[in-house]
């Protein structure tokens, strides 16, 4: 039945008033109109909902029966009609991101400190992955929208680019290697690399690095999380290579630039072909876009080269 929310709330106004003419007024209708919406109804129902007479309206048991669950829909219609309203006006709402680890540690705390004080309603949810978990998250619609690399970007996917990342050697503070401004694949070559799991980015492409330049590489230990790597590090068991931002504190490594085109690597937002995102989401990621654009480039070299001891 067409407009049956509009018959519904005839038959309500008039129970709960008691008149088919109070019941008009209130609806901005005629009384002829506001009779026909409640006969419509009825026979639609296939009941009668109320007992009609001159002087007087009374609901029938069917209509008894039927006023709750009639009240109850147009409350949870209500609902729906605010909920709605409250997630278009950014009120509130839940955005699930995919990010590569690094980027967890590095650039995306900071965006996502300016979204909760400029959409303090709005909950967030951040998955840390490797690279190929977050392409098979973002298809699977179990998050929004993921940040990861560009490299081996699965059909379906769209990729925006918002940064570039560089890898970097992590040594101790003391090793000998430390006495050169920045270090050649062939003396990284010579050390044991403590490396990153086989199903992180960063070991694929620390793994092609050494393909495309046809040397071997001397593997040393390996483990999962880059601050288990770098702890590793610390103990002097190794040296590696990682992302830029991968250390919260160098205290006891000494960052260095590798010198080699390779090192650099695209980051970007990844989203599912054709399909559009919440109003919350989409203002995230257009935030994410719009900061990691501006403050995500690369730094000048020389910062890679900074420590504290």
């Amino acid at each position: 039945m067409k407009n049956s929310i509009q018959h519904i709330q005839a038959f309500l106004t008039v129970a709960r008033t008691g008149s088919f003419t109070k019941a008009a007024n209130e609806l901005h209708l005629s009384p002829s109109a506001l009779t026909v919406q409640v006969q419509q109804l009825e026979d639609w129902l296939g009941v009668a909902l109320l007992d009609r007479s001159p002087r007087h309206v009374s609901i029938t048991v069917a209509g008894q029966e039927a006023r709750g669950p009639m009240e109850k829909l147009l409350l949870d219609l209500d609902n729906i009609v605010s909920g709605s309203r409250d997630l278009a006006a950014l009120r509130r709402g839940v955005v699930t991101i995919a990010a590569l680890p690094s980027v967890c540690a590095g650039s995306l705390p900071p965006v996502l400190r300016l979204f909760r004080e400029r959409f303090a309603g709005i909950e967030v949810r951040l998955h840390d992955l490797v690279a190929h978990r977050i392409h098979a998250q973002v298809r699977s619609g179990e998050v929004d929208f993921g940040v990861g690399v560009r490299a081996r970007l699965s059909h379906g996917l769209e990729f925006v680019p918002v940064l570039n990342d560089r890898l970097c050697a992590f040594v101790p503070v003391d090793h000998p290697l430390t006495r050169h401004r920045r270090l050649t694949l062939e003396q990284l070559a010579d050390q044991p690399i403590i490396l990153t799991g086989r199903d992180s980015s960063v070991r694929e492409q620390v793994d092609a690095l050494f393909d495309q330049t046809r040397l071997t590489m001397n593997a040393g230990m390996e483990a999962n999380y880059m601050s288990t790597v770098l702890a590793l590090v610390r103990q002097g068991l190794g040296i590696s290579v990682l992302p830029e931002s991968a250390a919260d504190s160098l205290a006891g490594l000494k960052r260095m630039p590798i010198d080699h085109p390779g090192v650099n690597r695209e980051i970007g937002l990844i989203t599912r072909s054709g399909m559009g995102l919440s109003p919350a989401a989409q203002r995230c990621f257009d935030l994410l876009n719009e900061q990691l654009n501006v403050g995500g480039g690369l730094p000048p070299i020389a910062e890679c080269q900074s420590h504290i001891s």
